[in-house]
């Protein structure tokens, strides 16, 4: 059993932690969160009988462990937090990163009005990578509605972006 959890901690760790990360924003939560769940994610094992999605069923005990916080203890990071990327790449001029940040913080902005639905499928599918069929899991859905999920959250994303670049030009006028 431990070498199993062992085994399970060391694929997941960091997919847990980056996404705990990216919906609180904190590194000390994250961290507080990515060992609430790691420690739900031991104790569940004994009862886990199918080992055919493990990063799903992890997924989905790190979303369903930052619900419960959200809930509790910061009910706006429920439709207030987004997906926050690091700039990288050294070989970049500082007005090429100055341009990256402002975009991102741009981005940033957009995504904060974005539901914790919509953040999530976004981050899972376009972050992490994963497949329809395990974000399907991770949210309790059918593969057809997370398609349609990621693809209205990503409407909704560009038609804030339009319309904010609507409203700057206009202001330029």
């Amino acid at each position: 059993m431990r070498e199993r959890f062992k085994q399970l901690y060391s694929d997941y760790h960091g997919t847990v932690y980056g996404y705990l990360f990216y919906m609180t924003h904190d590194e000390q939560t994250a961290q507080d969160l990515s060992q609430e769940a790691f420690l739900k994610i031991y104790l569940g094992l004994k009862k886990l009988k199918d080992d055919s999605n493990l990063r799903a069923w992890c997924m989905t005990i790190a979303r369903n462990t930052f619900l419960s916080y959200a809930r509790k203890k910061k009910p706006f990071l429920l439709g207030d937090e987004v997906i926050h990327q690091r700039i990288s790449g050294t070989n970049q001029s500082p007005e090429d990163l100055i341009l990256l940040s402002e975009e991102r913080k741009e981005i940033h902005e957009l995504l904060l009005r974005l539901n914790e639905s919509d953040r999530t499928v976004l981050l899972l599918r376009d972050h992490e990578g994963l497949p329809y069929a395990e974000i399907a899991a991770v949210m309790g859905l059918s593969e057809p509605v997370v398609k349609v999920r990621i693809y209205r959250a990503r409407s909704k994303l560009r038609n804030l972006y339009r319309a904010i670049s609507e409203s700057i030009r206009e202001g330029d006028s």
